[in-house]
């Protein structure tokens, strides 16, 4: 073969072989461009999965807020409970699941919170508070003379510090005669009827709004992020004519309100324009997340519905008119402090019976479906 005709041979193979390279160079950037593609894919599912574990509560949640729920749950006994109730889930942020962590209450707090509550140009009243041993409580005689004791109690169930701060002239040892609600209408507290306006004037001049400012501002010591906010407000009468005013501060997470163990707690007594006790346990939480969505209301209905024979028996017949969407601090079957969605279900015809009935705790676990039904008596303490 010639010279000539070798070099032509050549130049028909490279000519060839061209098209061959940049077919194999573009599959190979199609490779890396599908493989980088799969990549994102993978991270925004994976990003999804992730968000699940945060955010897994049914659109059906928002969807019947302001709906109206009518249905009747009968037991095998003949017992019912009539359910003609508006839902209430909006303003909800996320639902996830969390560790409840009790706070102690340290130095820092005992200080923080007597100075904000005991303010005074001429007198420290970290200086005049004295501890006494045989009690195991702080005491001190403010400069118009009251005597206050700040005592941390130590409570079993759960495990956990509870802060009682008051001023000992005011104990209440008479029972509870009447309640007078002062009920949330429009995001602000207001007073439910003119006999209770009546009731307010005995015992303060102070209105429900001021009660609220002066808890938050007290709480507010402890609680340095201000994630708590005013509950519920009661104007309370005992059997021997004294009147008093308490208000139920609870924590808000995710948009959601929390019913703790030991809620915080405000008293205010006859003349008084601040508290003249506070009570209740600090708490912070740990994000668990959640690894499926949480029982939608039909679903929370039908569970209580299969968990009838574990109601306790009423007096009257029960009607639910509420059904709201919140935070609960429950007890795992592990043992776990733990803080859950339920789906709760108000007891009252009307704003005024539930708030009267706002310790009570009727509920369905939004992520196991257990019936829970008890009484948080952080309203109900007050004399211990």
């Amino acid at each position: 073969m010639t010279s000539r005709l070798k070099k032509c041979l050549f130049l028909l193979m490279a000519l060839l072989f061209i098209p061959m390279v940049f077919v194999g160079c573009s599959r190979q950037t199609d490779n890396k461009e599908q493989n980088d593609t799969n990549a994102k894919d993978t991270a925004v599912i994976n990003e999804s999965t992730e968000n699940l574990a945060g955010i897994p509560y049914s659109e059906m949640a928002d969807e019947l807020s302001g709906e109206t729920i009518k249905q009747v749950i009968e037991g095998a006994d003949g017992r019912k409970i009539f359910i003609d109730a508006q839902v209430f889930a909006d303003g909800i942020n996320q639902v996830s699941c969390y560790k409840y962590v009790p706070e102690p209450f340290t130095e820092e707090c005992r200080e923080d919170l007597l100075k904000a509550m005991h303010p005074a140009e001429t007198w420290d009243v970290i200086d005049a508070a004295e501890y006494n041993p045989e009690k195991d409580v702080w005491e001190f005689v403010t400069p118009r003379g009251n005597s206050w004791v700040y005592q941390v109690i130590r409570s079993e169930a759960p495990a956990e510090d509870i802060l009682n701060h008051r001023e000992t002239a005011t104990d209440i040892y008479s029972d509870i005669k009447q309640v007078f609600p002062i009920v949330v209408q429009d995001d602000a507290m207001t007073v439910m009827d003119e006999y209770t306006y009546t009731t307010l004037l005995k015992v303060t001049d102070i209105s429900p709004a001021e009660i609220e400012q002066h808890g938050l501002y007290d709480i507010g010591a402890i609680d340095k992020n201000g994630t708590y906010s005013c509950d519920m407000i009661h104007v309370c009468e005992t059997d021997d004519g004294q009147f008093f005013i308490k208000a139920v501060f609870r924590k808000i997470i995710d948009g959601m309100p929390v019913t703790a163990w030991h809620d915080f707690i405000t008293v205010t007594g006859k003349d008084s324009l601040s508290p003249v006790k506070i009570r209740g346990s600090f708490y912070s939480e740990e994000r668990i997340g959640l690894d499926k969505p949480i029982l939608s209301i039909n679903e929370a209905i039908t569970a209580m519905q299969e968990q009838f024979d574990m109601i306790p028996v009423q007096e009257e017949t029960l009607f639910v008119t509420k059904i709201s969407l919140e935070y609960l601090s429950v007890v795992s079957p592990e043992g776990d402090l733990l803080i859950v969605p339920v789906w709760r279900f108000w007891a009252g015809e009307d704003e005024k019976e539930r708030s009267l009935r706002g310790e009570e705790m009727i509920a369905i676990n939004a992520i196991s479906g257990e019936l829970i039904w008890e009484s948080r008596k952080a309203f109900a303490e007050y004399s211990s």
